[in-house]
């Protein structure tokens, strides 16, 4: 089913939600959460600063569907390259490996359905992106902390291809280890509890 929604539509969704931004990735905000849906979906808003791109890796637990309302995405889904412009999208089914970029020198807005919704993937992509926007990160966004990122992949259902699947083991002993340490609560306190 194609999202289709018109720029007043996407303003009312928008308006009141608590909007994440930092200068490597851009803007991301829930319109539609878990708890709103009663888990049949999440609907995530962005704004994909110039350049931005997320690495290929794979969800078990839901799909993501990305619908571009300005702008350009580049989209690799299981091998397949996607070029997709305002009014078009693409549905990432589960297990299938896939990896975004804004190829342009602007901004690309665009929206992400998560069916079904997961509540912990909201949470985590909120605590990444203030990870992001307080320098606790490399350049390409990946956590400076081995127990962030471990925390983030493992409890958003992130799963690494490539010599990265080798790792994952890995990240679940240091995920696991970070909640023991409290980490995970201190995290979500810091970037996620609202108000």
């Amino acid at each position: 089913m194609v999202m289709n929604w018109t720029e007043d539509q996407i303003t009312t969704m928008r308006t009141g939600r608590p909007e994440y931004r930092n200068d490597v990735q851009g803007l991301i905000s829930w319109v539609r959460t878990s708890e709103e849906t009663d888990g049949e979906y999440s609907l995530l808003y962005a704004e994909a600063s110039a350049g931005s791109t997320v690495f290929p890796h794979f969800h078990t637990l839901y799909e993501e569907t990305f619908h571009v309302l300005e702008g350009v995405l580049e989209l690799r889904v299981a091998g397949d390259s996607h070029r997709l412009e305002a009014g078009q999208e693409v549905t990432v089914p589960l297990r299938a490996v896939h990896q975004w970029r804004n190829p342009t020198e602007g901004t690309t807005r665009f929206m992400v359905k998560v069916r079904p919704a997961h509540a912990v993937f909201e949470k985590w992509l909120v605590v990444a992106a203030g990870l992001v926007a307080d320098g606790k990160t490399a350049p390409d966004g990946r956590p400076k902390n081995p127990y962030h990122g471990a925390l983030i992949l493992v409890e958003s259902d992130i799963h690494l291809v490539g010599v990265g699947r080798l790792l994952m083991p890995m990240m679940h002993l240091l995920a696991r280890a970070a909640r023991r340490k409290g980490i995970d609560r201190q995290l979500e306190e810091h970037y996620y509890r609202q108000g």
